[in-house]
């Protein structure tokens, strides 16, 4: 991966973690106008992605739709953690807060970041953000490692969100464009993404505290 592919791929990625964290004043300002989300979709595309038509959300509650598709306060839901879909022991899984946390707030320690007290630390936000301060520092092989066994969850969470409750036009399209970002990702990347047969074991994890 060149420098230029490097510098795309980060502003991709960083993009798509701004549109997937809890939506304050900077996220609605910069998505609401035609003209904000025309130029986010550019980013992503100067990366390779083809996003899919992105929806008109000048007068939605992007609040609202967060907390509705991601945030239990509709169900079922699509948790946006890694946690809940992931492997770590028995009688434990499909909860927040479990060993991808933990490695997620040791990789910011190493690097003198503070993961924000109102996420968890492997939240797909901030699991974007590391993929992108790697790309930024050159760290390919470290993303490599990262992409394939960290954000292996992506396309459970995608499942998850296809039959969440919550309409969220734009978090879906949020989520929609990410999968095909993180497919183009591990092409660039020469790393596998996970079997159907581990997405569906994602998907059971996930969603024993969804419904």
């Amino acid at each position: 991966m060149d420098d230029q592919t490097q510098a795309a791929w980060s502003e991709a990625v960083i993009v798509l973690s701004n549109c997937l964290r809890h939506p304050d004043e900077s996220v609605r300002e910069a998505v609401s106008s035609p003209a904000g989300l025309s130029a986010a979709v550019e980013s992503i595309e100067r990366a390779g992605v083809e996003p899919p038509a992105a929806p008109a959300i000048e007068d939605r509650d992007l609040t609202e739709e967060y907390e509705g598709l991601f945030g239990a306060f509709r169900t079922p839901f699509a948790p946006p953690a890694a946690s809940p879909y992931k492997e770590w022991y028995e009688g434990r899984e499909g909860l927040m807060e479990g060993p991808p946390a933990t490695a997620m707030e040791r990789r910011y320690a190493a690097i003198g970041a503070d993961v924000p007290e109102a996420y968890p630390a492997d939240h797909v936000a901030l699991e974007l953000e590391y993929a992108s301060i790697l790309l930024d520092a050159g760290e390919i092989e470290e993303l490599r490692r990262f992409v394939e066994s960290e954000l292996d969850w992506i396309d459970a969470f995608a499942r998850l969100v296809e039959d969440a409750a919550a309409e969220a036009p734009f978090h879906r399209w949020s989520v929609k464009t990410l999968v095909e970002a993180m497919a183009a990702l591990r092409s660039e990347l020469d790393v596998d993404g996970p079997s159907e047969e581990r997405i569906d074991r994602m998907v059971d994890r996930a969603r024993t505290n969804v419904v």
